[in-house]
């Protein structure tokens, strides 16, 4: 079972790819390789770069570069001569009195600002007071920076009106992370609007490409009369723009309203790249669209950068592994093949770099610099271009991390995010072929547990197919499906369940969050593949308060599932192993009625559930989950209508929720032991379903401990009387967990008893423990509400998190209690009406629903 485990977790948490990534290039890994250029480069250069070092010696954007790489190579290698002459490089420059000599702010040339990255590091390690000074220059340029119309920095002054893509790269990377050094939130908004308009006036729909310059006063030669931007695709620009995007997001928290906008920036150039990626080389073209023409070559300083952002992109979870990784690899191995030439000195040297390229004005030569294909190609291409030395050695280090480190989690910003996770939710396919239970004996009205057992291991045995419940009404105790098989209940079928504890062996199961030995759910099934329940029949559970649900009858103390709860809940605390913690027999906690543990690809579709002793839907570490048109009415306590637990890939839609608790719940463990499996529920998609009775519409929590990130609820209707709330959220210091990326749109609420949002972290044991729950990055978009007495009932608590709720174009009717929101960080409005005017009044008591 151990190796079954590892290779199931593995699952979870790794995207499969084609191939076992190689771990060297021509016989080196990529940490070696950019440490072999860095030294070959710095051995070549000696002092020449630094102050005075040669009488052209000055502070540019190449010398900042280089020394950035440097430092961020000597952080990855802890090689204290890489760092010193890095530092020594950028900071000769500083005088006394923190000025930087042969700097011209005047000019207000973009280029001159990126070498302020270099100082960033070197200060953020030394905190050196001249490099603070230095800092402070370079941020005064750009708030003087002359600006467009639209608010986007001139290139430089004597560009007027110009926005070019190697721009981006040269400040938005070093104001981005001077405004969380200062810290100056305002700095943020400023990246992401120059992020933005390079997006909208650049990017070629067609080509899947941006242009490389954009003139807004279309004053300039090479500017498109309509549009303004530049004729052609030169590769490095769109280099410097990739390396700017990553880069930035860097220091973007997930709660920025812009940062989904420039994620998707981020994919859509990714995906250009792969389009027009040279697939024999690897390679990218100096002009990017124009593969195999006359005078076109395979450059190296773009095709450095592109492996760079795609790798970092990659690592840090803002792009597909499964989508990017092969063209990474195809790149940085076409660099190492094609690009790097080694010496007799055994010196390394970046071949094919192009020197310079720009627009406007004309070249040493005099040729004009009028952005045309003969243009590009006709600049010199030569050997060892810091242009080119830098972005290798980085990329070098995201290849490394990529092919060393464990896959990133996931990062995702918003709605732009949810098809790639919807691409992998696949329903399983069974092969043809029914066996029906008919065939293994089974009869109406006599028990039918052995035959459906029977049906499933002949089903299995034969590679799969559907068990089928005919019409009719049959009766069962546990049902264990095994792989490749669908229990399909026929339309005008009922099974129902036995009440007998007996008819449900003790299985490893989770109950409310703790994992132990208890009776089986009534439909079962671990560490299968390729399982399913369809069909448009009827199962039923038959709980009523005389069975099942009297073992929870909160009105008649004692309550008969106390002290086995109690039990269980201690055996997790103290970490004894789950195969002794045996309960069952005499225990009174009731089965849930459907549960996959630890398996993969699940399809629940059609069926109606009705009376089940506790939670309905339950996949418990599981992946590739779809529950697709199910019917759920089932009002007994707990009666939870979907629970995916510790579950990845998740889509529920079309479903009908009328439950005696949540509708859909999110969990992910409780208390030490959720922290011990330690797996969050994440990419879980809701769509097109219908919430009546419950205590919730979508709920996360309370049972949490290990955290949910990436929910997606829309185009839902949350109406009933008996409805608390729309989305409610519940942890406390004792369950903890990061609960994040939660995206809601286009839901219509009718009436609901308490509130549309409720974030309650003094849940039950509220800020008693050790472990403050955080929730953040929530976005409401276009939600109505008819009749909900208040908008939000927020409760957070010293030490915990609550912050980045955002509700954008939505209306809310019939408020008739003023909000809540205590111990809570930033809450926006954008385009939201409230009727009457919002009021906002604490404390005010609990809810009262459990």
């Amino acid at each position: 079972m151990k190796t079954r485990l590892l290779v199931l977790f593995a699952g979870l948490g790794l995207a499969a790819v084609a191939a076992e990534p190689p771990a060297t290039f021509n016989g080196a890994t990529p940490l070696e390789w950019s440490r072999r250029l860095a030294q070959s480069e710095m051995a070549r250069r000696g002092t020449t770069l630094n102050y005075q070092g040669t009488p052209k010696a000055r502070w540019d954007y190449t010398t900042g570069l280089f020394s950035y790489s440097l430092l961020k190579l000597a952080a990855q290698t802890s090689d204290a001569a890489t760092t010193t002459y890095a530092a020594s490089l950028v900071e000769s420059y500083l005088q006394p009195d923190g000025s930087i000599a042969t700097y011209k702010p005047e000019e207000y040339n973009l280029d001159m600002v990126t070498s302020g990255r270099a100082l960033q590091l070197r200060y953020e390690q030394t905190k050196d007071e001249r490099l603070k000074i230095a800092l402070g220059h370079l941020l005064r340029q750009l708030a003087m920076q002359p600006r467009t119309s639209e608010g986007g920095f001139w290139h430089k002054q004597r560009y007027p009106g110009q926005m070019w893509l190697d721009g981006l790269y040269m400040a938005s990377p070093f104001l981005a992370r001077a405004g969380n050094l200062l810290p100056e939130p305002a700095a943020l908004d400023d990246v992401a609007k120059q992020i933005l308009l390079v997006d909208r006036h650049t990017y070629d729909e067609r080509s899947g490409l941006f242009y490389h310059a954009w003139d807004e006063k279309r004053a300039q030669a090479w500017a498109d009369p309509a549009t303004g931007h530049s004729p052609n695709f030169w590769g490095r620009a769109e280099g410097w723009y990739a390396m700017a995007l990553v880069d930035c997001l860097d220091e973007f928290p997930p709660t920025h309203p812009e940062v989904e906008a420039i994620n998707a920036v981020l994919r859509k150039l990714a995906d250009g790249l792969l389009l027009h990626q040279d697939l024999a080389s690897g390679l990218w073209w100096q002009v990017l669209d124009q593969p195999g023409r006359k005078g076109n070559y395979l450059e190296s300083s773009a095709s450095g950068m592109f492996v760079y952002a795609l790798a970092k992109g990659i690592n840090r979870g803002y792009l597909s592994r499964e989508k990017y990784l092969p063209a990474v690899l195809r790149g940085y191995a076409g660099l190492v093949r094609d690009c790097i030439r080694t010496g007799g000195d055994g010196g390394v040297n970046l071949t094919r770099v192009c020197e310079v390229a720009g627009l406007g004005y004309t070249t040493a030569s005099g040729r004009v610099r009028d952005g045309s294909f003969d243009y590009y190609v006709s600049e010199p291409v030569v050997e060892n271009d810091l242009k080119g030395v830098a972005p290798f050695i980085l990329a070098g280090l995201e290849v490394q991390r990529l092919l060393t480190q464990p896959p990133a989690p996931e990062v995702v910003r918003g709605w732009g995010d949810v098809d790639r996770i919807l691409a992998r939710i696949q329903v399983p396919v069974f092969p043809a072929g029914d066996f029906p239970i008919t065939d293994f004996g089974a009869k109406p009205g006599v028990g039918a547990t052995g035959a459906i057992g029977d049906a499933i291991a002949a089903c299995h045995a034969a590679g799969g197919g559907r068990v089928v419940v005919p019409a009719g009404e049959w009766t069962t105790g546990a049902i264990h499906l095994l792989s490749n098989v669908n229990l399909h209940i026929s339309a005008g079928a009922t099974l129902r369940f036995s009440t007998a504890p007996a008819d449900y062996p003790v299985v490893f199961t989770r109950w409310e969050g703790v994992e132990g030995m208890n009776y089986s759910p009534l439909i079962y099934a671990f560490e299968q593949e390729n399982v399913a329940v369809t069909g448009s029949g009827t199962l039923d559970g038959q709980a009523d308060e005389s069975n099942w649900w009297g073992w929870n009858d909160r009105d008649h103390p004692p309550v008969r599932q106390q002290a086995a709860r109690d039990r269980l809940l201690d055996l997790g605390e103290r970490g004894v192993p789950v195969s002794e913690r045996v309960l069952g027999d005499g225990g009174f906690l009731r089965p849930n009625f459907i549960q996959f543990y630890r398996c993969r690809n699940v399809l629940v579709e059609g069926v109606t559930i009705i009376r089940s002793p506790m939670w309905e839907i339950h996949p418990v570490l599981s992946q590739n989950v779809t529950v697709r048109g199910v019917k759920i009415r089932s009002h007994g306590p707990n009666n939870d209508g979907c629970d995916p637990e510790s579950s990845r890939d998740v889509l529920i839609e079309d479903c009908v929720f009328d439950t005696g608790d949540d509708c859909i719940a999110i969990k992910s463990g409780r208390n030490n032991d959720g922290r011990r499996v330690n797996v969050p529920s994440e990419n879980i998609v809701i769509r097109r379903c219908t919430m009546k009775d419950g205590h919730g519409g979508v709920v996360l929590g309370s049972e949490i401990s290990g955290g949910v990130r990436n929910v997606f609820i829309e185009d839902c209707t949350m109406d009933s009387p008996n409805l608390d709330c729309a989305l409610r959220f519940k942890s406390n210091a004792q369950r903890g967990g990061v609960l994040e990326n939660v995206f809601m749109r286009r839901v219509q609420i009718g009436r609901v008893t308490e509130a549309v949002l409720a974030i309650d972290l003094l849940y039950e044991e509220g800020a008693k423990g050790a472990h403050p729950p955080v929730v953040r990055n929530v976005q409401l978009d276009h939600i109505t509400s008819a009749a909900s007495p208040r908008v939000l009932y927020i409760r957070g608590f010293a030490g915990a998190v609550i912050e980045g709720l955002r509700l954008t174009d939505s209306t809310f009717r019939g408020l008739t209690q003023p909000d809540v929101v205590e111990q809570a960080g930033t809450v926006g409005f954008v385009r939201v009406t409230f009727n009457p005017v919002r009021r906002v009044a604490q404390p005010v008591q609990p809810p009262t629903t459990p």
